[in-house]
């Protein structure tokens, strides 16, 4: 017997959902099963109830800031309930398939969250240009291909909209994973590599938004996990050499110096690089407390 192979990678998972379903005049039924495995073709629930196959259902996923349908293949007793195989409907499958989670779209265009339609088509075209595979001296088919998903979902203000609150519920909570190396706790390495850290952030923020590159103190203790009171040495180091400037509020922001500075050094030093690849109050709490 041939073994057939699944079109899809399944992913285990464990949270609850809701699920809804009409049925007779305008009769609503729901249970809350558990999801055992999800692709993105479907997914497998184990629920307390049966529902039948065929039935068409709506998903309440608060995680995924969008709603859900799909339909029931398969529903047979489990340890005590059902195992039921849900498959999403194409709609759904559409709506799911370009948003990654492991790329910021914004990013990806060197736009602010802010960014009207006009300028994203306006940074887009310049882009594409630049990476498509045809550009005898900059051409890049990934990154041509990645530029078009991004657009493509920023243009489209129903799918923005998933694609954003998708995005927020994906931010990550605490200092970012980064900050936590050894290699900023040290003393003497630590403080120069604090410094570094808060230069980075400065400089992926204002390259992500140039109306708004200020940074609150507030936001850079949170995102990078280290004490105020160890920040503001480093602070006042940066605020002398001109590389950083700060309100009357305690916002910072970086200086023309701070940026050369930060490109200078960034081909050089491993740690730049590394920090620049995953800086950014898009990518830690720091970005609620940009203002």
């Amino acid at each position: 017997m041939t073994k057939i192979k699944r079109q899809h990678l399944r992913e285990p998972v464990d949270f609850e959902l809701v699920v809804y379903w009409e049925f007779g005049e305008g009769q609503v039924g729901s249970c809350q099963p558990q999801a055992r495995d999800t692709s993105d073709g479907g997914m497998r629930l184990q629920s307390p109830i049966r529902i039948e196959p065929g039935m068409h259902v709506f998903l309440d996923m608060p995680q995924y800031g969008f709603p859900l349908e799909g339909a029931i293949r398969y529903c047979v007793p489990d340890d005590g309930g059902f195992r039921i195989g849900l498959e999403f409907s194409s709609t759904t499958r559409q709506s799911m398939q370009p948003l990654s989670k492991d790329i910021d779209y914004y990013d990806v265009l060197q736009l602010s969250p802010k960014a009207d339609l006009e300028t994203i088509h306006r940074v887009y075209r310049i882009m594409a240009a630049r990476y498509h595979p045809d550009n005898p001296e900059s051409g890049d088919q990934e990154k041509f291909l990645v530029l078009s998903d991004a657009y493509k979902v920023l243009i489209d203000p129903a799918r923005r909209s998933q694609y954003d609150a998708m995005r927020g519920a994906e931010k990550q909570q605490g200092p970012l994973p980064v900050f936590q190396a050894r290699a900023f706790v040290d003393d003497k390495e630590g403080e120069v590599n604090r410094r570094l850290g808060v230069l980075c952030l400065l400089y992926a923020q204002r390259r992500r938004d140039t109306e708004h590159p200020r940074i609150s103190l507030l936001a850079l203790e949170e995102t990078m996990g280290i004490p105020r009171e160890h920040l503001e040495f480093a602070l006042w180091y940066l605020r002398q050499k001109r590389y950083v400037e700060m309100s009357d509020g305690a916002d910072c922001s970086l200086t023309v110096d701070g940026v050369d500075f930060v490109e200078e050094h960034a081909p050089a030093q491993t740690i730049l690089t590394k920090l620049l690849q995953t800086a950014g109050p898009s990518s830690g709490p720091g970005a609620g407390q940009v203002r």
